[in-house]
Parts: structure tokens; C-alpha cells; sequence
């Protein structure tokens, strides 16, 4: 089959790889052509069998004119949360696979240890660390945390979620109270896509503490408040691209091959 990938970052490079190691012809739109992967063109798009668009699309292709130059038997496979609101029975959202997104999260989670882990001069056995949020990275983060030796706190504004934690070895607090929570902690994660550590929040974190977010905009952390108090703050996006994209492209292809048949859907 010809498949054609639009945009992405460096796991889009490694998809493309995968896919030419299983014989497929692949072209893209908005890359530098390798050895395995071509420059496509609105021509290679009529052609393709199936196209792949990181959502959205950061090529000067926009998600209309990918619909339109593409034939009416192509699949489009759409990556990532920025998904269109499309009404086109070729698109296939592989950010509705459940396994990915599980895989997507503990990549995430693993990248955001090694992240803390370069920059700390501490270990985190032993470390007091703050997870805020208990979606899939919130849940994977405080795994691995706890597994690591550290004594972790998560910040959850439903009984589940902080019943959740407790279960997996950690400690809970209401999202509402977080103020009190935050003095003591040295690694704080927000994961939450809503403005929790404030100017007045961060007032209340140690001087000597990191702050990573890993939410998705509008985000959690007042990064200028953060560097006015001396802290140190920052994001960390696109994670599973960055940190291992052979991987993140792994899983995105065996969500593709599932949805292809059919399965894997929320």
C-alpha cells in the first residue's frame, strides 16, 4: 500500500521507517525526504491507500485540502488531540484507541521521570513528590513514582481519583486544597489542563523544588509567576516524540493496524 504522513514530529520519522520495513511505499508532507521515506505531493495523496495527519497538521497543508486531494477509497488516519471536527467516513481517529492512549501516557510518564532525573541533583527514593490530575499520565506518573521508592501525594478533585491513588500506594488531597498540600514536596508534576499553581499557589512551594508540566494548553503552571519566586519551572511537551520515538511510532502503527480491523475503540 502507499501511505503518505503529513507533519509530525520525530515518532512520524519513525513511522515511516516501520512502515517501509514492512514494504510499504511511504511518502511526506512537511519532512526532509530519508532514504525510506519520500517527498509526497498532492499527486502521491490521490494515490495513497492510507494517509496519516498529526493533528493539527503543522505542514502548510491544511486538514480540507488533505480531504480533498485524497481519493474517496483513502483512510485518514488523524493523530493526536487536536482532532478536526470532520464529518468524513475515511477518517479513522486513532486518539479513540484506548490502548494508545494508555501507551501514549506511560511514555509520557517514563520521559517526565528521565526529565526530573536530569535535572535533580536527589534521587527520588525517598523523594516527596506531587502528581496533580489522576487522568491516564496522572495515573501512570504516581505508578511509576511510587515503584521508584518515592512518597508521593496526588492531587485529584474526585473521591475516585483520590481513592484511586491511595490504592496504588500514595497519598490524596483534594485539587481544592492544594496550598496546603505543596510545602515539603521537591518534584511537583501538574498534568491537569486548567490553572492550578497560580502566582498565590506557588507562593507556597519550596523555593528549592521543580515544577514540570506536561498538561496540554490552556496548561497548569504560571511559568512567569514560577521564575519571578526564583523556581524552577517548565514544560515538557510532545513527550513520547522526544524521548522515545521508535516507540511512540510503534504503538501509534499497532493502532492503526487495529482500527483498521475494526477493533480497539473506546
Amino acid at each position: 500500500m502507499e501511505y503518505v504522513i503529513i507533519g509530525g514530529d520525530a515518532r512520524f520519522e519513525a513511522l515511516a521507517r516501520l512502515l517501509s520495513e514492512r514494504g510499504e511505499s511511504v511518502g511526506v508532507v512537511g519532512r526532509e525526504a530519508r532514504p525510506w521515506m519520500r517527498a509526497a505531493d498532492t499527486g502521491a495523496l490521490a494515490r495513497a491507500g492510507a494517509i496519516v495527519v498529526n493533528c493539527p497538521p503543522k505542514a502548510d497543508m491544511g486538514m480540507e485540502d488533505v480531504l480533498k486531494a485524497a481519493s474517496d477509497d483513502a483512510k485518514l488516519f488523524t493523530c493526536g488531540p487536536g482532532h478536526p471536527d470532520v464529518t468524513d467516513g475515511r477518517v479513522i481517529d486513532l486518539w479513540t484507541d484506548e490502548t494508545l492512549l494508555l501507551e501514549n501516557a506511560r511514555m509520557t510518564a517514563e520521559g517526565a521521570l528521565v526529565s526530573a532525573m536530569r535535572a535533580s541533583p536527589r534521587a527520588l527514593v525517598g523523594m516527596r513528590c506531587m502528581v496533580i490530575g489522576w487522568g491516564r499520565i496522572g495515573r501512570a506518573l504516581t505508578e511509576l513514582l511510587v515503584a521508584l521508592g518515592a512518597r508521593v501525594t496526588v492531587a485529584s478533585r474526585t473521591p475516585v481519583g483520590r481513592n484511586r491513588a491511595v490504592e496504588r500506594g500514595a497519598e490524596a488531597f483534594d485539587t481544592g486544597r492544594i496550598e496546603r498540600a505543596l510545602p515539603g514536596h521537591k518534584l511537583i508534576y501538574n498534568t491537569a489542563p486548567a490553572m492550578i499553581l497560580d502566582a498565590a499557589a506557588l507562593s507556597r512551594v519550596d523555593s528549592d523544588a521543580m515544577l514540570i508540566d506536561l498538561a496540554s494548553p490552556p496548561y497548569g503552571v504560571d511559568l512567569p509567576a514560577a521564575w519571578n519566586l526564583g523556581l524552577r519551572a517548565w514544560r515538557e511537551p510532545g513527550l513520547p516524540g522526544r524521548y522515545c520515538p521508535h516507540s511512540a511510532a510503534q504503538a501509534i502503527l499497532s493502532a492503526m493496524d487495529r482500527l483498521e480491523r475494526g477493533e480497539g475503540s473506546i
